[in-house]
């Protein structure tokens, strides 16, 4: 019994692993903040991409040129909404920052802060056999 117990493990294991690999090149977009020591950049909500909503972080896209809806999530940025259009390259993942330079403005621009390789993607499509 215990033996059968690994068995179904290590099999539910695998089928996990299967479906969370990349089938096809893909990248990534989120609104988290990199790296904090920069002052003037501040965390982004990523509303929309081509006009369809995200509800995952990050969010997966696939490469090529790509609108996104931003908010900027700084102090006192209720309804700051920008637009700015992104050239996605396969396997990268995207932090997305808002820029203030100057502290007692609101005044921001989105802009992509770092782009970062991401493990285990595929640098060409793969055929998805059944």
């Amino acid at each position: 019994m215990k033996t059968l117990g690994s068995i179904v493990l290590a099999a539910s294991a695998a089928a996990v692993m299967v479906a969370c690999t990349w089938k096809a090149p893909m990248s990534e977009v989120t609104g988290d903040l990199y790296s904090r020591v920069n002052k003037d950049l501040f965390a982004t909500g990523i509303l929309t991409v081509d006009g369809e909503s995200t509800y995952t972080k990050p969010t997966v896209v696939t490469p090529g040129r790509h609108v996104l809806r931003v908010q900027g999530l700084g102090p006192n940025w209720a309804d700051a909404v920008k637009e700015m259009t992104v050239d996605f390259e396969p396997c990268k993942r995207y932090y997305i920052a808002a820029y203030r330079p100057a502290a007692p403005s609101v005044d921001w621009e989105p802009r992509v802060d770092v782009i970062l390789p991401i493990s285990g993607c595929p640098k060409a499509a793969t055929p998805v056999t059944k």
